[in-house]
């Protein structure tokens, strides 16, 4: 079978102003940028992506690829309509003249633009229209996609990702990958079911790793291997100001009695999870660097706060200086804060050199929420291109390119900043520059979850603080306009 391949991803952050053009989709960092044609087949190889996993099941089923295009940026604001237009129209035409038999996608679905909440149904309507309704269109999503039903009538079959960390992105690309012969078998329109779940999940409280999202996903997997139905759960994605933000069900299968039974069953589970979600809330910043701390006078291993709220896989900018400032001021020792997206300081400290001391203004710009400019003295430790090969699950082996970075000590605090912004998903990020991580009591990491993956084998515990940033980790207090009515903002909430 001949089967068309490519992706177009964001994860939008609608509450950040600033338009995401597309230069954005350019940029290399722990992800391939902008691909199309024939290099997808060969440059999506090593990384962990549903694209590579599809690929790697399908052709070994003897399936012939025909390449798309492939996109993606790093969560951020609103995606501008003429970059929608412009990679939906790669998609579609490449579509129209490969002539194919099947259609896979690689989407997020949590993408929002100037004027589309919808982007992904919006685009698997225009797939849909231009290949007819009979023709297998098939996608993986983003653990965090906000499902619409749009997406679901206009696609074949949709399989999200089950971890958190998404170490199982590339996983989901194969799991399509077997699924698409019964999609195939199911016909034109296979039995499905979805459900929208009226209360809404915070990014750190939807980790797989921690109750009660793992408990949900193993109930998830019991159910399909009893009933042979395909199940999506997605918590969504809350720093986005829609309608259909927040947590899905979905399900496929041959029986639409089987299928409705199963969807009921494990939404009635995310149901009686609800009060579980309240448990994991961010802390105050003071109170995560007192708690830390104290944690830390008596570990072996060191203590991580994740400052969820400035995290750049939510949109956060990464140069929110609250914990930074706190840390400073307390005289902090022993302490290491990374990943700040500082490509200015990265130049001046490269061009001073190793063991050079320098002035340096943190947030310089102070344009957005928590970016307060904050002055320090610090010491070049060491300094590097930033090109290094990714450790951990997640990116495990994966190029990674964090442009010119640094690593800075001031006082007892160290700082390791990038020119490309993007998560700590990797102890590499850190390593490579030479820092040894068991030296800290303390690390503050500017991430949710995806840090986890890698570093929480190597640290006694995680601290999750609520320090000023883009993602709001309370879902109770962001200030939703379009959100659809009766969703409860906060687990338990009488909203």
């Amino acid at each position: 079978m001949r089967i068309a391949c490519g992706g177009f991803m964001h994860e939008t952050n609608t509450f950040v102003p600033e338009v995401t053009g597309w230069d954005r989709f350019c940029i290399t960092g722990a992800w391939p940028g902008f691909t199309r044609g024939p290099d997808i087949l060969s440059r999506m190889r090593p990384f962990n992506l549903a694209i590579s996993g599809f690929m790697g099941i399908a052709e070994t089923a003897g399936h012939q690829m025909l390449p798309l295009s492939w996109s993606f940026a790093q969560p951020s604001g609103p995606v501008a309509d003429s970059v929608f237009e412009r990679a939906s129209a790669y998609l579609l035409a490449d579509i129209a003249d490969a002539a194919p038999e099947a259609v896979f996608l690689e989407l997020h679905g949590a993408m929002t633009t100037e004027t589309i909440e919808d982007a992904e149904g919006e685009l698997l309507a225009r797939v849909r229209r231009l290949v007819g309704p009979d023709m297998p269109v098939v996608a993986s999503l983003d653990l965090h996609a906000n499902v619409t039903q749009k997406m679901v009538d206009c696609a074949s079959f949709l399989s999200a990702y089950r971890t958190y960390p998404h170490v199982d992105w590339k996983q989901t690309g194969e799991r399509v990958a077997r699924w698409l012969p019964r999609v195939q078998a199911w016909g034109a329109k296979p039995a499905r079911a979805f459900r929208q779940i009226p209360y809404l999940i915070s990014l750190a409280a939807g980790c797989s790793l921690i109750e009660p999202m793992r408990g949900l996903y193993a109930l998830l997997e019991a159910i399909e291997t009893e009933t042979g139905v395909h199940l999506s759960l997605c918590p969504g994605f809350p720093s986005a100001d829609i309608y259909d933000t927040g947590a899905t069900v979905i399900g496929y299968g041959a029986d639409q009695a089987a299928v409705d039974a199963a969807v009921e069953r494990l939404t009635a589970a995310v149901m009686a999870a609800e009060a579980a979600f309240l448990e994991h809330r961010a802390k105050p910043a003071a109170e995560a660097i007192g708690t830390a701390f104290a944690r830390a006078a008596g570990a072996t291993k060191p203590v991580i706060i994740a400052d969820t709220q400035d995290n750049p896989g939510a949109g956060g900018a990464s140069i929110t200086t609250g914990l930074l400032a706190a840390l400073l001021a307390a005289k902090a020792q022993r302490t290491l804060v990374a990943l700040l997206f500082e490509p200015a300081i990265a130049a001046a400290a490269h061009a001073a050199g190793t063991g050079a001391t320098i002035d340096v203004i943190f947030a310089r710009d102070g344009t957005g929420p928590g970016e307060v400019p904050l002055a320090a003295r610090a010491q070049v430790m060491a300094l590097s291109d930033g090109r290094f090969v990714g450790t951990g699950p997640m990116v495990g082996g994966q190029p990674i390119n964090l442009g010119p970075a640094a690593w800075l000590r001031i006082g007892g605090v160290d700082v390791v900043i990038g020119s490309v912004r993007q998560q700590p998903h990797s102890r590499a990020l850190v390593t490579h520059l030479g820092v040894d991580i068991q030296a800290y009591q303390v690390i503050v990491l500017k991430s949710s979850v995806h840090f986890r993956g890698d570093w929480q084998a190597h640290a006694d515990s995680v601290v999750v603080a609520a320090s000023p940033g883009a993602a709001l980790d309370d879902t109770g207090i962001i200030p939703y306009g379009k959100l659809r009515p009766n969703v409860r903002r906060r687990p338990m909430a009488n909203n």
